[in-house]
């Protein structure tokens, strides 16, 4: 009997197969010598540093679990490929965001459709809150030890400023539930009819009533303690790599990268790797900061070689997971 394919297993294959487009096309435009030129200058401390960040991933998996356990329960294994899969598709095409749509075609794998889209929302929200607040702090103080250029202060103070009302954007969305408000927006622009507005909505509730438990249960607040853990790891390998670099490691110098450093890999993050952003942006900072300005751009073709290994380590997670659940489906079919 045929299996009619739901459009979320679509989305997966064909994210796959565009992730593998990008993923070639960034590694091109990184290039050999690029490749080379990273291994030689931080030798086995880019293994070190893609431990961190595999580190890194694993906490975000383990806040997946705690967030969906209110309503189901998530592999641990099953989170981990999710959040590999879609960090991939994330850093390999434009926005950071189109990864999401994978991590809960994975999870609806495993548990039902209302508590994955739920565990995915809360997580993006968290994950946000979270990076936001570390961003934000990290600025004044930065600021305060480091003389940086006029321009690159008021962009920074209207950096942070940017972040922080998109951290009351993010509060409203979670507490008056951002499906429902996704869904008055297509009607207000008259994208959907009324009747399916009200249909949507009723259909939805439940996503939005999960989703608005964030940071009032238990488990909800363990989630976001993983999402700290992550944020830690992702800062212990912003140090490694200034020290396998030969960098000073001094307060203004990791303060600075931790805080308008992450600004600058935020705000890049519209385009795949960063490309062109990242590069005038570490080097006016570098140079800010009392290092060489060529510096930043070894830091910006680090970070963007740790990347294309976490990619591609999350692209081969993908490919093989969606294979096995085509066999399950398949087996369980027969």
């Amino acid at each position: 009997m045929a299996q009619r394919r739901s459009p979320l297993r679509l989305l997966r294959g064909v994210a796959l197969v565009g992730g593998v487009a990008a993923f070639a096309l960034m590694a091109n435009k990184l290039g050999w010598s690029g490749v080379t030129h990273v291994l030689v200058e931080t030798g086995w401390w880019f293994l070190v540093i893609a431990a961190i960040d595999v580190g890194s991933a694993l906490c975000d998996a383990g806040a997946i679990c705690a967030l969906a356990s209110e309503h189901a329960r998530v592999p641990y294994g099953r989170a981990v490929a999710a959040q590999l899969a879609g960090v991939a598709i994330n850093r390999l095409t434009p926005g950071n965001a189109l990864g999401e749509p994978i991590k809960i075609s994975l999870l609806v794998e495993r548990v039902p459709r209302d508590s994955a889209v739920s565990t995915i929302l809360m997580f993006d929200a968290s994950a946000t809150i979270v990076a936001i607040v570390a961003i934000v702090a990290g600025i004044p103080i930065t600021l305060a030890f480091v003389d940086l250029p006029a321009d690159m202060a008021i962009a920074a103070w209207l950096g942070a400023g940017v972040l922080v009302l998109f951290l009351f954007l993010m509060f409203f969305l979670v507490r008056r539930g951002p499906v429902a408000i996704g869904i008055g927006a297509l009607r207000r622009l008259r994208m959907i009819s009324a009747e399916r507005c009200a249909r949507w909505r009723a259909n939805t509730a439940h996503i939005d009533e999960m989703v608005r438990e964030l940071g009032t249960t238990r488990s909800s607040r363990i989630g976001i303690a993983f999402l700290f853990g992550s944020r830690v790891f992702n800062w212990i390998g912003t140090v490694v790599m200034l020290y396998a670099a030969g960098l000073p490691i001094t307060i203004p110098m990791v303060v600075g990268l931790l805080s308008v450093g992450a600004l600058i890999t935020y705000i890049a993050h519209i385009v795949p790797l960063g490309i062109g952003l990242a590069e005038g942006g570490n080097y006016l900072l570098y140079r800010a900061l009392g290092a060489p300005g060529l510096a930043g751009l070894d830091f910006t073709i680090v970070y963007r070689a740790r990347t294309c290994l976490l990619s591609a380590i999350g692209l081969t997670v993908l490919a093989i997971t969606t294979y096995r659940d085509r066999r399950r489906r398949g087996t369980v079919i027969e």
